[in-house]
């Protein structure tokens, strides 16, 4: 089957307004590809912050629904501002392409002090201590590369105890869980509502041996609550690489989730909205502890009051 390659760069800051945007049209994924700048030491890549990021979705080609999803592409795309993105490119390619040449844009990398995440197809000699997740993020979010990410694997390499109890809300590509598990956690509860990131998480969970400690469900916090256990007072640590909206509306679920004592990440923050979920967090009875930026994006620590 031939496939229609959508392929659009944005400004950093601009990346998950474009993703949203691909997503809505394209289901089976958006490809997040921030650009490199140089080799490191251990023989990855460094991130160029400032670069544009490549962002690509696939559609079926030559049906009408796909030509439509184009045309409304193309058009919000652009609202999002002049100079910001660049205009959407379009080719067709064939399926067997498409589902492998995106992994050439994911190097090994090495987070805080010990974690190392390795792509399921890349080969890596571990040094002793490290701490390595192997994940095949397939059509959900989530590699390690996205500057959110990034700050979530180190957040939670620096806050976690051993025997923890650990939720991770949109876990995507099951990354955060299965650090989590691996640095020590007794028990991580990973939901998300995308039924293809369900089953990446489940994929990486068992690629990684934890499959014992994880429990992955189709779920959030609020209503949609997979688990016999309610939530309240329940987590040592709650993991949120979402969205500002979304922390905004979960405010007071997460907080109320977190025990006396626990912490919750929350991640998928752009600059301009951060005022706005500190605000929520405190009015469900949140307090923010601790604040990290990397370029435009924002990750806050919270506890309760």
């Amino acid at each position: 089957m031939d496939y229609l390659e959508l392929a659009v760069s944005v400004r950093p800051e601009a990346v998950e307004a474009a993703a949203d945007l691909l997503r809505r049209h394209a289901p089976s994924g958006v490809s997040i590809e921030p650009q490199f700048r140089a080799l490191d030491e251990d023989g990855g890549l460094a991130f160029d912050d400032a670069a544009p990021v490549s962002l690509r979705a696939w559609l079926v080609a030559d049906s009408s629904a796909s030509r439509r999803a184009v045309v409304a592409l193309r058009k919000e795309l652009r609202a999002l501002g002049e100079g910001v993105v660049h205009p959407l490119r379009s080719r067709t390619v064939r399926d067997a392409r498409w589902a492998e040449t995106w992994k050439r844009h994911f190097p090994v990398l090495r987070l805080g002090q010990r974690l190392v995440i390795k792509p399921a197809w890349r080969r890596h000699r571990a040094r002793p201590g490290d701490v390595v997740v192997e994940v095949d993020p397939g059509l959900a979010f989530g590699t390690g590369q996205h500057e959110t990410t990034r700050m979530c694997l180190e957040a939670l390499e620096e806050c976690m105890r051993p025997g923890a109890t650990v939720l991770d809300l949109g876990c995507g590509s099951g990354i955060l869980s299965a650090a989590a598990a691996l640095l020590g956690a007794a028990r991580v509860d990973a939901l998300d509502v995308d039924p293809a990131a369900i089953k990446s998480t489940s994929e990486n969970i068992a690629r990684n041996g934890v499959g014992a400690l994880v429990h992955v469900a189709e779920g959030s916090l609020g209503g949609a609550w997979p688990f016999a256990e309610a939530p309240d007072g329940r987590y040592d640590v709650v993991l949120g690489n979402l969205s500002a909206r979304v922390i905004r509306e979960l405010a007071g679920e997460i907080v109320r989730s977190l025990r006396a004592d626990g912490v919750a990440l929350l991640s998928g923050i752009v600059a301009e909205q951060e005022v706005s979920c500190w605000e929520a967090l405190a009015a469900a009875g949140g307090r923010v502890i601790d604040q990290r930026a990397d370029g435009d994006w924002r990750l806050l620590v919270v506890t309760p009051s």
